[in-house]
């Protein structure tokens, strides 16, 4: 039980990276995509989102397959991840609501 708390402590401070949470939004839209592709969606440094995936990759969130030189990267499990993505998009909007 212990080990599942840890793995799900460390999901939830990933997902609170808005950087992070970019980067997992932008490949739940189910395309694959290199860290170029991806940095320049989300507007940060090619570098900076490269440790983000590299943080994304730990914690079994997404993989890679190599081209050459390039990484073309994915979600590892989509539907589970784009579950939490909904559900996470309907308490927001939910509390926003609420709230105003």
């Amino acid at each position: 039980m212990e080990e599942v708390s840890y793995r799900q402590s460390r999901l939830c401070r990933l997902l609170g990276n808005p950087a992070a949470f970019a980067v997992v939004c932008r490949l739940a839209e189910g395309k694959e995509m290199s860290t170029s592709e991806i940095a320049g969606a989300i507007g940060r440094s090619v570098p900076r989102t490269s440790n983000i995936l590299g943080a994304l990759r730990l914690a079994e969130l997404v993989r890679y397959e190599t081209d050459g030189r390039y990484a073309r990267y994915r979600l590892k499990h989509p539907r589970e991840v784009r579950r939490i993505l909904d559900a996470l998009s309907g308490f927001v909007t939910t509390t926003s609501v609420a709230r105003r």
